[in-house]
């Protein structure tokens, strides 16, 4: 397998673990909302997201930014940054469908234009 065919699939499991990363911050972020909105002062925010940081989601979050990280080091040791950043944005693309279907989000039709001129943008890098 050549080097581009490896930093692919490299994004595509990318692609798979960021989605799985943005549900799980936005679900996150969904329940230390309230936890903040009752917070009357800094430390008792800075407290709220430490408790919150600290807990199964939390750390799950921190390994899976990890993880990422790692995986977007080796993608850069394979492909040219200016074909494998167009072409990892795929998975912006891809969450936002995803936050319509699962999270139940407003994708409105010009949200789905904006998706479909940017997959045409990495269309366009991919077969350059």
């Amino acid at each position: 397998m050549d080097q581009r065919t490896e930093g692919i699939l490299l994004i595509a499991l990318m692609i798979a673990l960021s989605i799985v990363f943005q549900v799980q911050m936005k679900l996150f972020a969904s329940t230390l909302g309230p936890l903040l909105a009752k917070a009357q002062d800094w430390r008792s925010i800075v407290g709220a997201l430490a408790a919150a940081s600290l807990g199964l989601r939390g750390f799950s979050i921190f390994a899976l930014a990890c993880l990422l990280f790692l995986l977007w080091l080796l993608v850069l040791t394979r492909l040219e940054l200016s074909f494998a950043l167009p072409i990892a944005s795929i998975g912006f693309v891809v969450t936002t469908v995803g936050g319509g279907w699962w999270l139940g989000e407003d994708l409105n039709w010009v949200r789905i234009l904006g998706l479909v001129t940017t997959a045409i943008g990495i269309g366009l890098v991919v077969r350059s």
